[in-house]
């Protein structure tokens, strides 16, 4: 409802978070007393014959009965505490207002009038009034909004008191929730697509709460579907790391901040497996009518769930704010663990098949809800050689970007026509070393091969440092929006016309004689660091640059 002025200071929509709170730790204990029954019956190895069997039938029936009212928690959960961050932000504002115009002489009526005293501010009145009354209004939709979802879930937690119940496929066809699930699984993803849309809001809400895992990773989900699911997803994941004694660990960490609003907005997920290295798709911005361009971003060797929220999260959210599109930052797979790992094309052939279908549910989202925008794919060293295999395997962008590449794609196959592509690597990038290597397993060498074109990387500030070549320069332009070469890539997913390349230094420089005894690509690789840095020991740990070392 739309508050008045006095009502609003007496609101305390901390509450909400409470409320919040409460249905997690419900949703906890539900999960942890039916697998405790689950195990316990388990447990019992001579008990025998059809009493047994149909125990058996009834505890699992129950635990599937008790993982559904859990997601209908976390559900809860999640809503309550959207609801507090949201209605405590808004309800501040309002007050900022209040409160400034009050002090500036000006009178607020409880209704959120305001007048003067004086008729010379009347315009000014009028504006402040404008501004109080647009925010309880916004207030009154988020009231609504997130009443109505909560009224919701609380009917859905009373219907299922027995058991959930049916759904209503397209054609009047009642069926189980977890059957319904099976059925999408078995069809292909427009087909999907089109059943889901057709339906009842209420009762796809109970193919959520149903089954999330599958409903959030099911290609054919729409995206905003797959988003609710994984948010109780990452709930329940955070739950079986608490219950194994994992509660203060890296992975539940992860999880915490992935439930935790970044620079003020939601974090949303298209993917989530809690694998050991994780998969997730996370969806930075948001597609509109009027978008103009969507970008994926798929970093390199070594970059895993536990450690994207860093620096690649923010790179990929500045891309996001600069280009004024959504930003898809790409792990559904895994990469290379190290170095050594990242000699072999094994890893880019397999994450390049889920890329290729994520760009074909892309398209069917940018058609429904932004037609016109076009899509770019930025491969970051080993993530370039994922995108070229992608592309190879059929993923049809509108651009390509080749940054700090190991290659342009594992397999002997064509590229789409009809694709602008663009290299972006520094010289002095010991990425060279991999791009130049007989035999390559990741492909052509970008920065050469035929239809691509070279942009300019100019210099990067890293540490307070300029740098227009070297090692540090293989990913540094990521952490620095200013460099030419993000600009560069922001031109690019803009449509605007990118600088191109400017030599000024050779990509590999000429390198005296390796000590006797010292491995050759790794005395270029301390060489490039000594030039670089003005460091004369061996470099430390070493960035994602899939070099084939002796070892």
């Amino acid at each position: 409802m739309r508050p008045t002025i006095s009502a609003l200071r007496t609101w305390n929509p901390q509450t909400f978070a409470d409320a919040g709170s409460a249905a997690a730790l419900a949703a906890e204990a539900v999960d942890t007393g039916i697998d405790r029954a689950v195990r316990t019956f388990d447990s019992v190895r001579s008990w025998r014959g059809r009493t047994h069997a149909a125990a058996h039938q009834k505890i699992w029936q129950e635990h599937d009965h008790g993982g559904e009212v859990r997601n209908v928690l976390q559900m809860i959960a999640d809503e309550a505490s959207d609801a507090g961050t949201d209605l405590s932000h808004a309800r501040d504002h309002v007050l900022r207002i209040v409160d400034a115009a009050t002090s500036s002489g000006f009178d607020v009526a409880d209704d959120g009038t305001v007048t003067h005293p004086d008729p010379r501010r009347a315009s000014t009145a009028a504006e402040v009034s404008e501004s109080i009354d647009s925010g309880l209004t916004a207030i009154d939709a988020l009231d609504e909004r997130y009443g109505s979802r909560l009224d919701g879930y609380a009917a859905d937690l009373t219907t299922m008191v027995d058991g959930q119940p049916d759904v209503t496929l397209p054609g009047g066809r009642t069926m189980d929730a977890d059957d319904a699930v099976h059925t999408l699984e078995s069809l292909g993803p427009p087909q999907i697509r089109t059943i889901v849309e057709q339906m009842d809001p209420d009762d796809v809400r109970r193919l959520l709460q149903a089954n999330p895992h599958v409903m959030g990773n099911l290609p054919g989900v729409p995206f905003d579907l797959r988003i609710q699911a994984n948010e109780i997803n990452i709930r329940n994941a955070l739950v079986d790391e608490i219950q194994a004694g994992r509660g203060e660990g890296r992975r539940a960490r992860t999880l915490r901040e992935m439930l935790t609003p970044g620079d003020g907005r939601e974090r949303r997920f298209v993917t989530f497996v809690n694998t050991p290295q994780g998969r997730v798709v996370e969806m930075i911005g948001s597609l509109r009518p009027d978008t103009r361009n969507a970008t994926t971003y798929v970093p390199g060797t070594g970059t895993t769930i536990d450690t994207a929220g860093g620096d690649n999260r923010r790179a990929a959210a500045e891309l996001a704010d600069q280009t004024d599109g959504p930003v898809f930052l790409y792990l559904d797979g895994d990469l290379p663990p190290d170095l050594r790992a990242a000699t072999s094309p094994a890893f880019a052939a397999a994450m390049a098949y889920r890329l290729e279908l994520f760009g074909t549910e892309l398209d069917a989202e940018i058609a429904r809800h932004a037609p016109g925008a076009r899509t770019t794919y930025i491969g970051h060293s080993y993530g370039g050689s994922v995108v070229g295999t992608a592309e190879q395997l059929g993923l049809t962008p509108d651009r390509v970007v080749y940054a700090s590449s190991a290659g342009t794609g594992v397999h002997d196959l064509p590229h789409p026509s009809g694709v602008e592509r663009y290299s972006l690597t520094f010289p002095g990038d010991p990425i060279h070393y991999a791009q130049s290597l007989p035999g390559n397993p990741h492909g052509s060498d970008p920065d050469s091969a035929p239809g691509v074109t070279r942009l300019d990387t100019g210099t990067v500030q890293i540490d307070g440092r300029t740098y227009d070549s070297g090692i540090r320069t293989h990913g540094g332009y990521w952490n620095d929006p200013h460099s030419t070469a993000f600009r560069n890539m922001v031109k690019v997913i803009t449509g605007q016309q990118p600088d191109l390349y400017v030599a000024r230094k050779p990509d590999v420089p000429e390198l005296p004689p390796p000590p006797l005894g010292a491995p050759a690509p790794l005395w270029g690789l301390y060489l490039l660091n000594d030039r670089a840095d003005g460091d004369v020991d061996l470099p430390g740990p070493i960035p994602d640059i899939p070099l084939k070392l002796p070892w």
